[in-house]
């Protein structure tokens, strides 16, 4: 019997070794991959220019807007 979603990769001598899963077709699993530590969230990847950003920020180099004066900043 055929299972949509799971497939099973065997070694040559037909062990089991891979099982991959559509976790769109399986969402019932992901409470229990979580359980076992696995992270579905990704850490944010910040730029070079975000990087910088942040550091001025953190300086005080940086300047409240104003939606009234949006083209004077």
């Amino acid at each position: 019997m055929a299972v949509t979603g799971i497939t099973v990769e065997r070694t040559s001598r037909g062990v089991p070794k891979f099982v991959t899963i559509d976790l769109r077709k399986h969402t019932d699993l992901i409470p229990l991959l979580e359980e076992k530590g696995i992270k579905f969230e990704r850490d944010i990847q910040w730029t070079a220019k975000m990087k910088k950003s942040f550091a001025q920020a953190k300086d005080g180099d940086w300047v409240e807007g104003d939606v009234n004066n949006f083209w004077d900043v």
